[in-house]
């Protein structure tokens, strides 16, 4: 099996430090928060060209708190990382200057903006409703200096029937790129279980999300690994789950992991490994890589090579192992059949 030499994608949760507390937050971000030291970053971001990542993703908590955080986007850029980070909005306006610095690297840059419905009340069902307007304010003040933007809609039973009202306010708001991302059960969303979509609900998304598309002229991030099996017409191929194969995430303690769903048991410690060390030589990525080892269902599954098992950090947590099915896989749920 081919593995490469370094992940495409490296993700770096870089403070839980906020000014918001949303009760759903993945990383259980508060205003005390926790930080990868500024010396550690720059060292990640080095390392991280020098291998040949190619996306570098930073996440919070708000990144806006963390102290010389635009050094480090600097940094990154200027090795020639394609950046992304993600933000509530609310500390734009006052960033908007050393934001509108880095437009020289524009085609490498984009800005994630936090936002999960049409109205302050729908935005507001895991978030105070007043950031709503921030979150607006922060996509105006972004497009009026020509940074590349995306909204990220965190979807659950409170908003997943107002999507096709949501993406006309967004193309109102002209913005064409929204990733549309599932409540998952980690950080504080594990008290939130039940608000999570069902298996019919995924079903749904999936089966709309390319009449959406066409429809609405944008682009729609919503991407499971057995994504094809709803539309074998469009030639959509498996998707393998990109978990310690095309991903990694930096927790901000350090701690290594496949992927931010997949943070019970780290890989290493960047204060102790490098990136190389847990990619490459790690046991334990080493075996979530082998589509060989899945249980269940997938074990003999004809698509098990292409989809390497859905979601590993669904099946770790809901499951206990992250060589189970995907729970939410329609052959495991037995809505398709093999």
């Amino acid at each position: 099996m081919f593995v490469p030499k370094s992940p495409f994608v490296l993700g770096i949760g870089i403070t839980t430090q906020c000014n918001l507390r949303c009760s759903h937050c993945l990383a259980d971000a508060d205003s005390q928060g926790k930080r990868i030291s500024y010396e550690k970053l720059i060292a990640i971001v080095d390392e991280a060209g020098r291998i040949g990542v190619k996306d570098l993703v930073l996440g919070g908590g708000e990144v806006l708190l963390y102290n010389n955080f635009f050094s480090v986007c600097e940094r990154a850029l200027s090795t020639g990382l394609n950046l992304t980070f993600s933000t509530n909005g609310l500390l734009i306006p006052q960033n908007i200057e050393s934001i509108s610095k880095l437009k020289r690297y524009n085609k490498l840059l984009r800005i994630g903006i936090s936002l999960d419905g049409p109205t302050p009340k729908i935005h507001g069902y895991f978030r105070p409703e007043d950031s709503f307007y921030a979150a607006l304010k922060a996509i105006e003040l972004l497009q009026n200096e020509g940074i590349n933007i995306h909204v990220l809609c965190v979807l659950n039973k409170s908003n997943i029937t107002l999507i096709p009202d949501f993406l006309k306010f967004l193309i109102k708001l002209n913005v064409n790129n929204v990733r549309l991302l599932p409540l998952m059960p980690f950080g504080r969303g594990k008290s939130y279980i039940d608000e999570m979509l069902s298996p019919d609900q995924f079903y749904y998304l999936l089966h709309e999300k390319i009449k959406w598309v066409e429809e609405f002229n944008i682009n729609i991030g919503l991407n499971m690994p057995w994504e094809f099996l709803f539309h074998p017409q469009e030639n959509i191929h498996p998707r393998p789950c990109v978990a310690g194969y095309l991903r990694l995430w930096i927790d901000s303690n350090g701690d290594i992991y496949p992927c931010a769903y997949m943070s019970d048991v780290p890989f290493g410690n960047i204060y102790k490994n490098s990136i190389s060390d847990v990619w490459l030589e790690s046991p334990m990525m080493i075996k979530l890589r082998d589509p060989s080892l899945l249980k269940g269902v997938c074990a003999t599954c004809t698509y098990r090579d292409g989809c390497r098992g859905g979601c590993r950090g669904l099946a770790q947590y809901l499951k206990g192992d992250y060589l189970c099915a995907d729970p939410y896989c329609p052959i495991v749920s037995q809505k398709l059949l093999r």
